[in-house]
C-alpha cells in the first residue's frame, strides 16, 4: 500500500478560483480547477505533489506487524536473491538492533523476537538482552517520580544498548553489573533465599547473558551457594550453565574446609567439557552426536547424570555407571530420585567402595554383570559377611548411614568397630543397648513400615552373623570374654539359631584364670552337641592339671554327670591326705569318708558309682601296723558301699547286698579279736572316744537300715543253726562274733543277728529264743518250748523285768498258755530281752484289740498306738505311754501323730453333721484331754510345734480350727515355759487377726484367740480392732466373771489407750460389778463438767442450770455406787460436792447472781462472808474443806448487822464456846465498832453458858447491870466469887 506525503511548504497561496471548482455553484472557479474533490490518491495531485516511497520490513516491525514485515521481507529482498544467507543474517541483525533500541515498547520488541523465528534464527540473544534492558530500566526507575527522569534513565539505556548493538565489550559488561544488581533486587522483594533452586532460575538470565556476549560467566550464584553449603545446587548450577572447570574450582574454595575436600575430589578426573556440548546446551546448534555413535561411556559426573534424564529409569542407569565407573557417588545420586530402591543403592556402595580382590569375591554368586545386576537382600548378605570376614567395616557404616539411616545394624556396626579397632567395650556397650532399644521398637511398631526398610528378621539375621564374625576375630582368650560378657543378652533379642551367648560367656568366665583356652572350633559350628563335646574336653584338661572347681563349673554349664570328676576329686583329696601323717589316725579317716559320703550326696552321684569308688577304696591290701585302724576302714567303707548300693534303681541285688554284710562282719570279727588281744597285752586301752565316733558311722550306714535284706525268712528257725560244730570260724573269732551278736541283739537289729548266724554258721541261744518267741506270738510254732538239743525248759517264775509291761497288760487268761509261754521266753532271754518285750506287748495288744499278731505286728508302731487311743478306755493315756515306752517310739513321731489327730478332730468339729468316724481327740473333751494327749510324746513342745506347722494346710475357710490350733499350741509352749514357742504363737495369732479375722465377720474369733490363749498384755491390739470395729462389746458377751485377768487387762486398756471413753469404762465397771470404778468414773464426769463451767464466763443461762443438774445427777450416782463398795470417804466427799452443786441451783433459781462453785482459794472467805444463811457457809466449808474465822463472821452477821437467826443456826451445828465470845470480844474492841452494836454484845452474851466468861465480858464492856445480876443470882454468886477470889 502506498501512501501520499505532501509538502505543504510547496503549496501556492490562496487562490478561490482554484479551489472548489468541482462545485457546480462555484462561480468564480476556472477551467483549470479540479473537477474532483482533492483526495491523497487523487493520481493527479500524488504526481504532481506527492514523494513517493517503497516501505520496507522494518517499517512494520517498527509499527508491531512482524507478518507484514516478513511478506515485505520475502517479496522485496528474497526474490532473485543469489545470497538468501546473507540476506537473512543482515535481516536478523538490522532486527536485533531495533529490538534493542525500541526495548521499552513490548509490541516492537515482541515484533523483533518473532521476525528472527519466521526467519528460523534462535531470538535467543535477543530475548535475553531485552529482558536484561528491561529488568535494568525497572530497576533503574523504581525510585523515580519524575516522568522527565524515567525519560531520560530510559534514554541512557538505549545508548547504552546502541553500544551493545556495536560489539563494545565494555558496554556490555556494564550492562551485566547492573544486570546482577537489578536481580538480587528481585529476589530480595520476592523473598527468595539467595542459594535455593528458585534463585538459580534467576540468576540463569545474567549467565545467559554472559554466554551470549562472550563475557567471564557470572560467579555471584555459585558464590551464594559455597558461602551457604549449599553444594547439591552449586553443582547443578555449574554445570547446567557450563561453568569452566578452573572457575568452577575457584568458586569451591569459597565452601568449607569438608564440603571443598569433597568438591576438589569430584572433580578431579573431570574434563573440560567440549565446546560442542556447550554450543549445544545453550541451543545455538540444532544437531547433535547421536549417543550410539559415542565411542565410549560418559566418564565425566554431570554428564552422566544429564544422560541419566533420557532413561527411562534414571537411578537405575546411575547404579549401573556407578558399578562401572566404580564411583560411589553416583549410588548416593540415584537414591536421590523418587521411586529409587535404596537396597540396591546400599550394595552398589559398598561394592564400589571396596577394592577389586573384596568385589571380586562379594559377587561370586552373580552369574552376570554386577552393573545389570538387580540386588537383594541375599547379596546385600553375602557384602555383609564378605566384608566383615576381611575387617572393612568402615563401608558398611558409611553405607548404612547414607542409606539406611535408622537401620538398628548401624549400632551393631558401631560395636562392632569400638571392639576390633578400639577395643572400647564399654562404649560398644552402649551401642549394643541402643541396638537392643531400636530393634524392640521395631519390633512392637505397628505402623506399616516402608519397603526399604530392612525386614526385621533379616536384620536379626546379620547381627548374630556380625557378632559370630566378632568372636571369631577374638585374637586373644580376654577379648573373647570381654566380648561374651557384651553378649550375654543378646539371645533373647536374636531369634536365629546361633550360639547361647550366655553359656558361652560363663564358659568363658571359668576358664579366666585357667591355660585351657575355649576353642574356635565352636563357634564355627556350634551346637549343643558340639557345646558338650567342648566342655567334656575342657573338663578332662582341668582334671588333668587338679582344677576340679573349673572343671564342675564346666560341667553344671553342660548339664554333664560329674560322677567321675567327683570321684576323681575325691580319689585326688584321698592321695593328698595320706601323703599327711595324721592319716594314721582314725579320726582323720573317719572324718574323712564322712566327708566323702557328704559330697557324693550334694552332687548326687549314681549310687552304682558310689559303691564302686566305695568298695575299690575297701578292697586295698592292709599294713601290718595299722592293721586295727583299716579294719575300721575298711568295715566303714563296705558299710558305705552297701549304703549307696541299696540307694540303686532297680530295686538293689541282694546277693551283692549280702556279701558285702559279710564281708563288713568278717572285717568286725578280725577288729575285735585283735582289738582284744591288744587289751589283754596292753596297759592302756584305746581311746574310748574314737571308739563311739566310729560305732556311731558303722550304725548309720548300718546293713541292718537296709529294707532289701530284711526277709521274713531271717525271722523263722528255718535254716538257723542247731549246734556249735556247724560254725566255721575259730574259737577266738566265734567268742568275738558271739559278742557282736549279743550287741546287735541289745540294739534290736534281731533280722541282722540272724543273718549273721546264717552266714557263719553260729549257734547262738538269745538269738534261737527271740525267734522262737516271734514264731510263737505268730502261730508259727507250737506251743511245745524245746530246746536244740531236746531238753524241755519248765517255766521260770515272773522275774522284776516283768514289771514294767503291768501297766500295760491286762492279768492274762488261764487258759492262753502262749503268752505264758512267752514270759517264760522274756524271762530265760538275756540279749535281746526289749524285743521279746515288744514281741510279747504287740501279742497282748492284739488279743484286747482283737486282731492277729501278725496282723499287728506288720503295721507300723504309729499305728497301733493310734489304735490304742482309739480304744475309748479310761486308762488309755497310761496304755499308750507304755507301748511308746516298750515299742521306743521316738518323740517326733509321738508328736506328729498327736498333731495329726488333733487336726483332724478340729477339721471334723467344724464341718456340719456327725461323720461318724471316731476320732482321737475334738473341741469339746477340754484342755485337760488336749494335754494328756500332749504329755505322751514326753515334750508338749514337739506337738506345739507340729501344730503350728500345721497351719498352712488348713483351708481359709476354717479359721475357727486355726484359731484353735493356735490355742492349743500356746498351752503346749506354757506347760514347759518355751518362750521362743509363746512368741512364735503371738506372732502368727497377730497375723491372722489383722490378715483375716479383722476383715470378715471373725469377731467372734478374735475374743476367742484373746481369751484362749489369754496373754492380754502382749494381744492388745486385739482390743484395738474389736474397738475399731465397734465390736467391744463382745468381750463382756462371754461368762467372763471369774476372768479376773480379763478385767484387769480391759480396764488397763481403756485407762491407757480410751481415757475420755466412759461409756466403755462403764460398760465394763457394769459387766464385772466394779462400783467403785463406776463410782470413779462418775466423779470424773462430774468434775470435768465443772472444769468445763469453769472455763466459761460466769452467766445465768439455762444452759448453765442443765450443765449443774447433770453435775448434781452423776454426783449422786457417784456416791451412791461408792456407798454400794463400802467406800465411805469417797462417797462423804462426792456427797459434799453434791451440796454444793445444791446451793449453786437454789442461788440461780432464786435469781442470784452469786458464784459458790469452782471459787479459787483467795476467794473463799469473801464468798463465805457474803452468804447470808449460816447453814450455806457450812455447805462451802465442807465441799472446800475449808476452816472459816467464825468469830468474825459472827462478829461481821451478830454484832454489826444484828442477825441472830444466823446465830441460831450456827448453834444448831456447833457449840457456842467460850473462846468464841472472847474472839468476838477481842474484834469488837479491835475494829472499835459503833456504839450501836453494843446491845447486839450484850445479848450475844446472854447465849454464853460459861458464867466466868459471861461476867468477865460483861464487866469488860461496862455491862455493869448483866454483871450486877451474875453476881447476885443465887444461882452464879458463889462460883463468880469463889472464881474471883481466886
Amino acid at each position: 500500500m502506498h501512501f501520499v506525503l505532501f509538502h505543504l511548504q510547496s503549496l501556492h497561496p490562496l487562490d478561490p478560483s482554484k479551489l472548489f471548482g468541482w462545485q457546480s455553484a462555484n462561480a468564480v472557479g476556472s477551467s483549470e480547477a479540479s473537477s474532483e474533490p482533492p483526495h491523497f490518491s487523487s493520481s493527479q495531485l500524488v504526481s504532481k505533489f506527492a514523494v513517493i516511497e517503497n516501505l520496507d520490513f522494518l517499517y512494520y516491525l517498527s509499527h508491531g506487524r512482524p507478518a507484514f514485515a516478513y511478506g515485505v521481507f520475502l517479496t522485496q529482498h528474497l526474490v532473485n536473491c543469489s545470497n538468501v544467507k546473507l540476506q537473512v543474517s543482515l535481516a536478523v541483525d538490522q532486527a536485533y538492533s531495533l529490538g534493542l533500541l525500541n526495548f521499552s515498547s513490548a509490541c516492537v520488541s515482541a515484533a523483533c523476537v518473532c521476525f528472527c523465528e519466521l526467519l528460523g534464527v534462535c531470538s535467543l540473544k535477543l530475548r535475553v538482552d531485552l529482558r536484561a534492558l528491561n529488568l535494568i530500566l525497572r530497576l533503574w526507575t523504581q525510585t523515580c517520580e519524575d516522568h522527565r527522569d524515567a525519560a531520560s534513565l530510559r534514554q541512557a539505556l538505549v545508548e547504552k544498548a546502541t553500544k551493545l548493538v556495536s560489539g563494545e565489550k565494555q558496554s556490555a559488561q556494564e550492562l551485566l553489573v547492573h544486570l546482577e544488581t537489578a536481580v538480587r533486587d528481585v529476589l530480595e522483594k520476592k523473598a527468595i533465599s539467595r542459594s535455593s533452586y528458585e534463585a538459580a532460575q534467576e540468576w540463569a538470565l545474567p549467565v545467559q547473558f554472559c554466554h551470549l556476549h562472550a563475557l567471564p560467566l557470572s560467579p555471584a550464584y555459585p558464590q551464594d551457594c559455597a558461602r551457604d553449603g549449599q553444594w547439591l545446587n552449586f553443582l547443578l548450577f555449574v554445570q547446567l550453565h557450563n561453568y569452566p572447570l578452573q572457575q568452577v574450582r575457584s568458586l569451591a574454595a569459597s565452601f568449607s574446609p569438608a564440603l571443598q575436600s569433597h568438591i576438589s575430589l569430584a572433580f578431579q578426573d573431570l574434563h573440560p567439557t567440549s565446546s560442542h556440548q556447550a554450543l549445544e546446551d545453550q541451543g545455538i546448534i540444532t544437531s547433535a552426536l547421536p549417543r550410539d555413535e559415542s565411542p565410549e561411556p560418559p566418564r565425566e559426573l554431570f554428564q552422566v547424570l544429564l544422560e541419566s534424564q533420557e532413561k527411562p529409569s534414571p537411578w537405575r542407569f546411575l547404579l549401573s555407571e556407578a558399578v562401572r565407573q566404580r564411583s560411589p557417588a553416583l549410588s548416593v545420586l540415584a537414591a536421590c530420585h523418587q521411586g529409587a530402591e535404596l537396597l540396591q543403592c546400599l550394595c552398589v556402595w559398598i561394592l564400589t567402595s571396596v577394592g577389586d580382590d573384596v568385589t571380586e569375591e562379594a559377587t561370586a554368586h552373580i552369574h552376570e554383570s554386577p552393573a545389570h545386576h538387580v540386588w537383594n537382600l541375599h547379596d546385600l548378605s553375602v557384602l555383609w559377611k564378605t566384608l566383615l570376614c576381611r575387617s572393612k567395616i568402615r563401608p558398611l557404616i558409611r553405607g548404612f548411614q547414607l542409606f539406611q539411616r535408622e537401620s538398628p545394624l548401624i549400632y551393631m556396626l558401631h560395636m562392632y568397630e569400638f571392639c576390633s579397632d578400639y577395643k572400647d567395650y564399654q562404649r560398644a556397650k552402649d551401642k549394643l543397648l541402643d541396638f537392643q532399644k531400636c530393634l524392640l521398637n521395631l519390633r512392637s511398631s505397628s505402623v506399616v513400615l516402608s519397603s526399604d526398610v530392612l525386614p526385621v528378621q533379616w536384620v536379626e539375621a546379620q547381627a548374630s552373623v556380625l557378632l559370630l564374625t566378632l568372636l571369631k576375630q577374638s585374637r586373644t582368650q580376654y577379648e573373647l570374654r570381654r566380648l561374651l560378657q557384651l553378649l550375654v543378652d543378646m539371645e533373647r533379642l536374636l531369634k536365629s539359631n546361633g550360639p547361647d551367648f550366655k553359656k558361652l560367656s560363663q564358659l568363658s568366665q571359668v576358664l579366666s584364670d585357667t591355660p585351657v583356652p575355649l576353642s574356635a572350633h565352636l563357634l564355627d559350628d556350634y551346637s549343643s552337641a558340639g557345646l558338650q563335646d567342648e566342655c567334656r574336653r575342657i573338663m578332662q584338661e582341668l582334671q588333668e592339671i587338679s582344677l576340679f572347681t573349673q572343671a564342675r563349673k564346666v560341667a553344671q554349664l553342660a548339664e554333664l554327670p560329674i560322677d567321675c570328676l567327683i570321684i576323681n576329686e575325691l580319689q585326688r583329696d584321698l592321695v593328698a591326705h595320706k601323703q599327711k601323717r595324721q592319716w594314721e589316725r582314725q579320726e582323720t579317716r573317719l572324718a574323712f569318708w564322712r566327708r566323702c559320703h557328704e559330697q557324693l550326696e550334694t552332687d548326687r552321684v549314681q549310687p552304682e558309682a558310689a559303691s564302686h569308688y566305695f568298695l575299690s577304696q575297701a578292697e586295698e591290701p592292709l599294713e601290718s601296723d595299722s592293721e586295727l585302724v583299716q579294719l575300721q576302714e575298711r568295715c566303714l567303707l563296705l558299710g558305705l558301699a552297701g549304703h549307696w548300693l541299696s540307694h540303686r534303681e532297680p530295686p538293689p541285688p541282694v546277693p551283692r547286698l549280702a556279701e558285702l554284710e559279710k564281708r563288713q562282719w568278717q572285717s568286725r570279727i578280725r577288729w575285735l579279736v585283735l582289738h582284744t588281744a591288744l587289751e589283754r597285752e596292753s596297759l592302756f586301752a584305746p581311746s574310748a572316744l574314737s571308739e563311739d565316733s566310729f560305732q556311731n558311722l558303722l550304725k548309720e550306714f548300718s546293713f541292718s537300715r537296709m529294707a532289701a535284706l530284711d526277709d521274713p525268712v531271717h525271722l523263722s528257725l528255718d535254716g538257723l543253726p542247731a549246734a556249735e560244730d556247724d560254725c566255721v570260724l575259730s574259737g577266738e573269732e566265734r567268742k568275738a562274733l558271739a559278742a557282736l551278736v549279743c550287741q546287735l541283739l541289745d540294739e534290736g537289729g534281731v533280722n541282722e543277728a540272724s543273718r549273721v548266724c546264717r552266714y557263719f554258721g553260729l549257734f547262738h541261744k538269745d538269738v534261737w529264743l527271740v525267734l522262737k518267741c516271734r514264731g510263737l506270738a505268730s502261730g508259727e510254732l507250737q506251743l511245745e518250748l524245746h530246746s536244740p538239743d531236746g531238753e524241755t525248759r519248765r517255766s521260770l517264775p515272773s522275774s522284776p523285768s516283768m514289771s514294767s509291761l503291768s501297766s500295760f497288760v491286762v492279768v492274762p487268761s488261764p487258759d492262753d498258755q502262749v503268752l505264758v509261754q512267752l514270759k517264760q521266753l522274756v524271762d530265760q532271754c538275756c540279749n535281746g530281752k526289749s524285743y521279746c518285750k515288744q514281741v510279747l506287748s504287740l501279742y497282748e495288744l492284739s488279743k484286747e484289740l482283737q486282731c492277729s499278731y501278725a496282723q499287728i505286728s506288720s503295721e507300723e508302731p504309729e499305728a497301733v498306738l493310734k489304735k490304742v487311743l482309739l480304744s475309748q478306755q479310761s486308762d488309755r493315756y497310761k496304755r499308750a505311754q507304755a507301748f511308746i515306752s516298750v515299742q521306743g517310739l521316738q518323740p517326733e513321731a509321738v508328736a506328729r501323730l498327736i498333731s495329726t489327730a488333733v487336726l483332724e478332730g478340729l477339721l471334723a468339729s467344724s464341718q456340719e453333721g456327725d461323720t461318724g468316724e471316731r476320732l482321737m481327740y475334738g473341741p469339746a473333751d477340754g484342755r485337760e484331754t488336749f494335754l494328756q494327749l500332749a504329755k505322751l510324746c514326753g515334750d508338749p513342745n514337739l506337738v506345739g510345734t507340729e501344730l503350728l506347722d500345721s497351719i498352712p494346710t488348713v483351708p481359709l475357710s476354717e479359721l475357727s480350727c486355726t484359731v484353735e490350733i493356735l490355742i492349743l499350741a500356746h498351752d503346749c509352749f506354757s506347760l514347759t515355759c518355751n518362750m521362743e514357742g509363746i512368741v512364735r504363737v503371738l506372732q502368727v495369732a497377730r497375723h491372722l487377726s489383722h490378715t483375716h479375722l479383722a476383715h470378715g465377720d471373725g469377731y467372734g474369733l478374735l475374743v476367742r484367740l484373746l481369751t484362749g490363749i489369754g496373754r492380754y498384755n502382749e494381744m492388745t491390739y486385739i482390743f484395738d480392732l474389736l474397738h475399731q470395729n465397734h465390736r467391744f462389746e463382745m468381750l463382756l458377751r462371754k461368762k467372763v466373771e471369774s476372768n479376773v485377768q480379763l478385767k484387769t487387762a480391759l480396764l488397763d486398756y481403756i485407762k491407757r489407750c480410751l481415757p475420755g471413753d466412759s461409756e466403755k469404762h462403764n460398760m465394763v465397771a457394769l459387766c464385772f460389778s466394779m462400783r467403785r470404778e463406776i463410782g470413779e468414773n462418775h466423779e470424773a464426769a462430774a468434775r470435768t463438767q465443772l472444769k468445763i463451767i469453769e472455763s466459761q464466763p460466769w452467766a445465768i443461762t439455762p444452759d448453765l442450770k442443765k450443765a449443774l443438774v447433770k453435775v448434781l445427777t452423776l454426783l449422786k450416782d457417784a456416791a451412791e455406787s461408792y456407798s454400794k463398795d463400802s467406800c465411805v470417804r469417797q462417797a462423804v466427799k462426792c456427797v459434799k460436792l453434791a451440796k454444793l452443786v445444791t446451793l449453786q441451783l437454789h442461788f440461780l433459781n432464786h435469781g442470784q447472781e452469786q458464784r459458790v462453785i469452782n471459787l479459787p482459794p483467795a476467794e473463799l472467805h469473801s464468798t463465805i462472808v457474803s452468804l447470808s444463811r449460816c447453814y450455806q457457809v457450812f455447805v462451802l466449808a465442807e465441799a472446800y474443806d475449808y476452816s472459816p474465822d467464825w468469830a468474825e463472821l459472827l462478829y461481821q452477821k451478830v454484832i454489826l448487822r444484828g442477825e441472830f437467826v444466823y446465830l441460831e443456826e450456827f448453834k444448831r451445828h456447833r457449840a457456842l464456846s467460850a473462846g468464841l465470845f472472847e474472839d468476838i470480844s477481842k474484834k469488837m474492841i479491835h475494829h472499835k465498832a459503833p456504839a450501836s452494836s453494843s446491845q447486839n454484845l450484850k445479848k450475844l452474851l446472854s447465849y454464853c453458858e460459861d458464867v466466868y466468861t459471861h461476867y468477865k465480858l460483861a464487866y469488860e464492856h461496862k455491862f455493869l447491870d448483866v454483871a450486877n445480876m451474875l453476881l447476885q443470882d443465887s444461882k452464879t454468886n458463889s462460883y463468880l466469887n469463889d472464881r474471883l477470889g481466886t
